[in-house]
Protein backbone atom coordinates (compact mmCIF):
# COMPACT_ATOMS: atom_id res chain seq x y z
CA UNK A 1 0.00 0.00 0.00
CA UNK A 2 0.87 3.84 -0.34
CA UNK A 3 0.21 7.16 -0.68
CA UNK A 4 -0.02 9.15 -4.32
CA UNK A 5 2.07 12.13 -4.49
CA UNK A 6 1.31 13.19 -7.68
CA UNK A 7 -0.15 12.56 -11.23
CA UNK A 8 2.74 12.14 -14.15
CA UNK A 9 2.80 11.83 -18.05
CA UNK A 10 5.63 9.53 -18.64
CA UNK A 11 6.67 9.30 -22.35
CA UNK A 12 7.08 5.72 -23.65
CA UNK A 13 10.83 4.87 -24.98
CA UNK A 14 11.55 4.92 -29.00
CA UNK A 15 9.66 3.11 -31.52
CA UNK A 16 6.76 3.68 -29.64
CA UNK A 17 5.44 6.78 -29.10
CA UNK A 18 2.94 7.56 -26.17
CA UNK A 19 2.36 9.40 -22.65
CA UNK A 20 1.75 6.53 -20.17
CA UNK A 21 -0.42 7.45 -17.77
CA UNK A 22 1.48 7.03 -14.14
CA UNK A 23 1.30 8.22 -10.50
CA UNK A 24 4.31 8.61 -8.44
CA UNK A 25 3.74 7.34 -4.93
CA UNK A 26 4.69 6.59 -1.89
CA UNK A 27 5.28 3.33 0.43
CA UNK A 28 4.19 3.05 3.28
CA UNK A 29 6.35 0.30 4.98
CA UNK A 30 9.71 2.00 3.59
CA UNK A 31 8.82 5.39 2.83
CA UNK A 32 10.81 4.88 -0.49
CA UNK A 33 9.27 6.84 -3.28
CA UNK A 34 8.13 4.80 -6.54
CA UNK A 35 6.59 5.88 -10.23
CA UNK A 36 3.57 3.38 -10.74
CA UNK A 37 1.63 2.73 -13.90
CA UNK A 38 -2.40 3.42 -13.28
CA UNK A 39 -3.98 0.72 -16.29
CA UNK A 40 -7.33 0.48 -18.22
CA UNK A 41 -8.57 3.99 -20.24
CA UNK A 42 -9.97 6.45 -17.70
CA UNK A 43 -8.40 4.77 -14.02
CA UNK A 44 -6.08 8.19 -13.54
CA UNK A 45 -9.75 10.14 -13.16
CA UNK A 46 -10.57 7.77 -10.13
CA UNK A 47 -7.43 8.71 -8.03
CA UNK A 48 -6.85 11.87 -6.64
CA UNK A 49 -3.68 13.49 -4.12
CA UNK A 50 -3.30 11.81 -0.55
CA UNK A 51 -4.92 8.88 -1.89
CA UNK A 52 -4.34 5.37 -0.78
CA UNK A 53 -3.32 3.05 -3.14
CA UNK A 54 -2.05 -0.55 -3.62
CA UNK A 55 0.41 -1.48 -5.93
CA UNK A 56 1.24 -4.71 -7.29
CA UNK A 57 4.43 -6.21 -9.41
CA UNK A 58 4.54 -5.35 -12.99
CA UNK A 59 7.01 -8.55 -13.80
CA UNK A 60 9.56 -6.18 -15.09
CA UNK A 61 13.35 -6.91 -15.41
Amino acid sequence: QCIVLEKVGVQAKQPNSAIRKCVRVQLIKNGKKITAFVPRDGCLNNIEENDEVLVAGFGRK
